[in-house]
């Protein structure tokens, strides 16, 4: 992330306020109200607080103390594929700018009318509403008690954030909320015209401060948009202010800031000099507490680092590591390369030798011919990678055109491979976190290039289970490497046509893809059409891996899978999916029960090449043998 990006919203925070302070100060609506008044600082420490250091305090608590339980649940619960299925991640930036905008202020809209309509949440949301007579200005639009902001910004950014929605979307809607506030409670005269219908503004958001309307009669809840107060019939808009501003009571609330942040705490201590004194130091006890969880819990992270540093979030099963369980000096670490494969050749795995345990993996951390490629995104990367590891997403081995997602030329795959420090004498283990791409990447590098690597069993979920740490940021530095990717003995067979040896000798087609897809119900964004090849097997490829920790299942398991679905040792199966990525997968795990690969072929082009070609497609359901 860029200076410019890290600091982005605190300049615009700052641009901001100035600017709407300067247009008050110069063209105040109620001329009679001060601009230099008793609560300004305790507001001002909202500000700082609400729009900076709450922030940076829920994101650590969240990193350190939540996540890493969620991801373990989702991992329990196989669910960690959907996780990243970001729906909106495709979308142009502009149109997701305005879904965001729009959906979050809605969601944003229902909150603000519980925080009136629900007793104990508006014991919580008085802390903004004391704004009383002479102190409506734009700087009390950040007068908020801290868990009220936790409740907005997990509104805000959760939902944004599992979507996929960009984070220029996110900073969009950011900097648009915050000016927008800031005139909502600024005394300035603005509302007037046909844009009122659709914009909040400061004639319409002091009625929602009016004293006389503090609970259910209140009205005006739109925090960005007025347009949903006019849809639903809570729009009140006189031409003068309310005649008095706050709720029943405010005249003994407290009214500094370490108090309001304390509140409804607060509320049992005495209204005298001492209860507010203590009023303070609760408050400043909750804040320190805050900063105080937010910093990931001091503990010795046993796993080598080399250099990184540590991630925020680190697994949160208990720790199973021990202390023989990495090398103790690089020559070890190296000499444990060669017992790579000797557990899935344990377990009966029919290829142990492109297979990588946990374990096994561990061990020969920090050895220089070993190079781990984390087939994700770059932002997940440098959220929590295994250490070491070197990013490499989809557009590193894959093409857009003319066929989405074909696998890229040797020469352009060597030249990936070397960025990344891949010698002749290294190494290679991918890992992913769930979904299929490290498997896609070894069988591209195999079928394109004639070069074997290795598959992390079950990736980063089945590391973080072990009790594995993780390096955070960015990649470290990497010196180039001279890996020559040579032609494979047979040339690449990647499109319809160069597979019309194979398909003519009696195939099984196995579709990998969803139902929906399969069935004709959902066209992939890149798909010509709907539908799948007919006579083709579906077997969704999420099968084929255990839901608990994303290692492949046992190969009895799988060969029973394969056996519902008609295929055996002796089939001759092509599989396929969207881009050759899941099915790539399942290609894998074909191979590992026996299934010898001069009888197995993956279809690179997949469904996005077929669906373009002139060729029958079907969209009906399998037969009831192949179904599940």
């Amino acid at each position: 992330m860029s200076l410019l990006a890290l600091y982005l919203y605190p300049l615009s925070l700052a641009l901001i306020s100035v600017v709407v302070a300067v247009l008050e100060h110069f063209f105040p609506w109620r001329k009679e109200q001060k601009q230099l008044r008793g609560t300004l600082l305790s507001d001002f420490l909202h500000l700082v607080f609400n729009g900076h250091f709450l922030g940076v305090i829920l994101y650590g608590i969240a990193a350190t103390h939540l996540l890493p339980h969620l991801d373990h649940a989702l991992a329990q619960a196989g669910l960690t594929t959907w996780v990243y299925r970001n729906l909106a991640s495709g979308w142009p930036v502009a149109v997701q700018i305005v879904v965001a905008l729009l959906v979050v202020d809605f969601l944003q809209w229902g909150v603000h009318n519980l925080l009136h309509r629900v007793g104990f949440l508006w014991e919580t949301h008085k802390v903004h509403h004391s704004v009383v007579d002479g102190e409506m200005d734009w700087i009390v639009s950040f007068r908020f008690q801290w868990t009220e902001v936790v409740v907005y910004r997990a509104l805000l950014y959760v939902p944004l954030a599992f979507l996929g929605f960009s984070s220029t979307a996110v900073m969009v809607h950011a900097i648009f909320g915050t000016l927008i506030g800031h005139l909502n409670h600024a005394n300035l005269d603005l509302g007037h015209g046909w844009w009122r219908y659709i914009l909040n503004s400061p004639r319409m958001h002091i009625w929602h401060h009016n004293y006389d309307g503090d609970a259910r009669t209140t009205v005006n809840f739109g925090i960005i948009f007025s347009l949903w107060d006019w849809i639903f019939g809570t729009a009140s808009m006189p031409d003068q202010p309310p005649p008095r501003l706050g709720f029943a009571g405010v005249e003994t609330f407290p009214k500094s800031f370490f108090a309001q942040e304390a509140w409804p705490l607060t509320r049992l201590l005495p209204s005298t000099r001492w209860g507010t004194l203590t009023a303070s130091a609760v408050g400043a006890g909750v804040l320190v507490l805050g900063w105080v969880l937010h910093q990931p819990p001091v503990r010795e992270v046993r796993t080598p680092l080399l250099g990184e540093q540590a991630a925020s979030s680190q697994p949160s099963a208990a720790s199973t590591v021990t202390p023989d369980a990495y090398a103790f000096s690089v020559d070890d670490a190296t000499a444990a390369l060669g017992s790579f494969g000797n557990d899935a050749k344990a377990a009966g795995y029919g290829r142990p030798d492109v297979m990588v345990s946990v374990r096994e993996l561990a061990r020969a951390l920090g050895s220089p011919r070993l190079v781990l490629l984390d087939v994700r995104p770059r932002k997940r990367f440098e959220e929590g990678h295994i250490p070491s590891a070197q990013p490499l997403w989809r557009d590193d081995y894959s093409t857009e055109a003319p066929i989405p997602g074909l696998s890229r030329p040797r020469d352009e795959l060597e030249r990936a491979l070397r960025a990344r420090g891949v010698s002749s004498e290294s190494v290679v283990v991918l890992y992913t976190d769930g979904g299929p791409e490290a498997h896609r990447l070894w069988w591209t590098l195999r079928e394109v290039a004639g070069r074997e690597v290795r598959i992390l069993d079950g990736g980063l979920l089945a590391w973080k289970e072990a009790g594995h740490g993780l390096a955070g940021g960015v990649p470290r530095a990497s010196t180039e490497g001279n890996v020559v990717l040579s032609a494979p003995l047979q040339p690449p067979r990647l499109t319809w046509s160069e597979l019309a040896s194979f398909r003519a000798s009696g195939v099984t087609f196995v579709d990998t893809r969803s139902r929906d897809e399969f069935d004709g119900r959902k066209q992939h964004d890149e798909a010509g059409r709907a539908g799948h090849i007919p006579d083709a097997v579906h077997l969704e490829w999420v099968h084929v891996f255990k839901r608990s920790n994303g290692t492949l299942r046992a190969p009895d398991e799988l060969r029973a899978l394969f056996r519902e679905h008609g295929l055996s040792a002796d089939s001759r199966v092509m599989t396929y999916c969207q881009s050759g990525t899941r099915s790539a997968a399942v290609y894998f795990a074909l191979m590992q029960t026996g299934v010898s690969t001069e009888q197995l072929v993956n279809y690179d082009g997949s469904w996005a090449e077929y669906s373009r070609l002139d060729l029958a497609a079907a969209t009906d359901s399998p037969p009831a043998a192949t179904q599940r």
